[in-house]
C-alpha cells in the first residue's frame, strides 16, 4: 500500500499531538500526586454526585452542563484544564 506525501503528513501531525497530549497529561498527573503548586486550575467537569464521591484533590466542580454560566467566574491567569470520567 503506498501512502500520498499528505497521509505521511496526517499521521505524523496525529501522532506528534498525541505524543504531546501524553506528555502534558502525564506532567499534570505528577504534580497532582507530588503536590507541587501548580500554573493551572484542574476542572472537574463530571456531575457534582461524582465529583462528591471522590476527586483529584485542589480540583474544582464545574459540570459540564454548568461550564457556560460558570466560565466568567473561573480565573483569566491561569490556564484550566478541564476533565472528566465515565463508565460506557
Amino acid at each position: 500500500m503506498d501512502f500520498s506525501d499528505d497521509d505521511i503528513r496526517a499521521n505524523r501531525d496525529y501522532f506528534r499531538d498525541k505524543l504531546r497530549a501524553i506528555r502534558q497529561k502525564v506532567e499534570l498527573v505528577h504534580k497532582v500526586v507530588d503536590g507541587k503548586p501548580a500554573d493551572w486550575l484542574l476542572l472537574d467537569v463530571r456531575a457534582r454526585d461524582a465529583f462528591a464521591k471522590a476527586h483529584v484533590p485542589g480540583a474544582l466542580c464545574v459540570p459540564a452542563e454548568e461550564l457556560a454560566t460558570l466560565v466568567a467566574l473561573l480565573p483569566r491567569d491561569r490556564a484550566l484544564v478541564t476533565f472528566c470520567w465515565s463508565h460506557f
